[in-house]
């Protein structure tokens, strides 16, 4: 089968990641797999990726007919069976998807790998009214929250209408799809989660080999991720648990407030370690923290539990509660009154940290889970049976 994956932009991210990954299975399964992207690609994404696999940059993300004409030769040069548009909310790139495929056989698959009742824009918004209290100010936010959220909900449903299939990546996301867009009945609406994106096939947990060490991994900013909500809770534990440490494995627009927060709080055992391969620190480390504002479904999950990594995470999002199962292979730290508490995750936190034969009993289900629900070849199987369905 001829696969195409639609991007925005090859850069380096999770949805990049996976699709590089997806797409590696799809090759060594005997699929034909290319990639066409808006924008000109990341050169180490390039560099990563299996030589058989061709990419295709078209002029910008922009609705035109230099476009159009550009990848619909794209379309029938390489005789597309199924497109897989991987930024599945915007109007234009199905848009231009769907001109180009005018008259080809060409079944379509749209991915929202998100919450589908959140983004960046809407919490910006959200961020600005808690840190205003003028009252011509909060006026105008609301107004333009309330377009943010009309646009947005009017592009799903638009994407959702011109393609064959629409995936979520969580089942939790199905109820929030119908109450954001509106459609009662979603007929083409199905569930796939991401695969494990980097190889656990060899690891064999040993609690000798693991280091009294909690990392957060990802990206360092405020709107989503929150990171200095981890600092705050290590503020809490350091002088309680001086044995451990805290590792902070990524970049991004906060690192350098966050390196200034632990000056401030005069803390000793925390480690800024910057883009790093994520093997080494699954390999030794004890714990995740995550403490994020929202998500879609997160790959850092899945990922460190395959190697045995206990999860301690904020549950502010549902897909969360899909892959977290609480005191059997990770933590869940529950909202309270709506909002996160510094108190109530150093609690779950120390509660990880003081009783090893329980964490150890963590990991190993945690392990398993990953195992089960999110290895690399059980995901390719679920697509097998998308693509056959799709093709019948």
């Amino acid at each position: 089968m001829n696969i195409l994956f639609l991007m925005k932009v090859f850069e380096v991210g999770g949805q990049e990641v996976v699709t590089s990954t997806l797409a590696q299975s799809f090759v060594s399964h005997g699929h034909s797999v290319t990639i066409v992207s808006f924008k000109q690609p990341n050169p180490l994404m390039l560099e990563r990726l299996d030589k058989r696999i061709e990419v295709f940059t078209l002029d910008e993300l922009c609705y035109s007919k230099e476009n159009i004409e550009k990848f619909r030769s794209v379309l029938i040069n390489k005789q597309i069976n199924i497109v897989i548009n991987q930024w599945g909310l915007p109007y234009i790139p199905a848009k231009v998807l769907n001109e180009a495929k005018k008259g080809l056989a060409i079944k379509t698959i749209a991915v929202y790998h998100n919450s589908p009742d959140s983004n960046a824009r809407i919490k910006e918004v959200e961020i600005a009214l808690l840190q205003t209290r003028n009252h011509l100010k909060r006026w105008m936010l609301q107004c333009k929250k309330f377009a943010f959220k009309q646009i947005t909900s009017q592009s799903m449903r638009y994407v959702y209408n011109h393609s064959d299939l629409y995936m979520v990546l969580s089942p939790s996301f199905i109820d929030k799809f119908k109450d954001f867009t509106g459609i009662k009945h979603p007929n083409h609406l199905i569930v796939q989660t991401n695969p494990v994106t980097v190889d656990a096939s060899d690891y064999i947990f040993s609690s000798e080999k693991k280091w009294k060490e909690i990392i957060y991994m990802g990206r360092i900013d405020y709107n989503q991720k929150r990171v200095y909500r981890v600092i705050d809770t290590w503020s809490v534990l350091e002088k309680q648990f001086p044995d451990w440490q805290l590792t902070v494995v990524g970049d991004g627009p906060e690192r350098k407030k966050l390196e200034q927060q632990v000056k401030d709080l005069g803390l000793q055992h925390v480690s800024f370690e910057g883009f790093q391969s994520s093997i080494p620190y699954y390999e030794r480390t004890s714990i995740l923290i995550l403490t994020s504002e929202y998500e879609g479904f997160p790959l850092v999950l899945a990922e460190c539990m395959s190697f045995g990594v206990v999860p301690v995470v904020y549950g502010s999002y549902s897909a969360v509660y899909d892959i977290i199962k609480h005191k059997e292979n990770g933590m869940i730290v529950q909202p309270q009154n709506g909002k996160f508490e510094v108190n109530e995750m150093a609690k779950r936190l120390a509660f990880v940290m003081e009783n090893e034969s329980k964490r150890n009993e963590m990991a190993q289900n945690a392990i398993l889970t990953s195992k089960r629900d999110y290895s690399l070849e059980s995901i390719y199987r679920s697509w097998e049976k998308v693509f056959d369905k799709l093709m019948q």
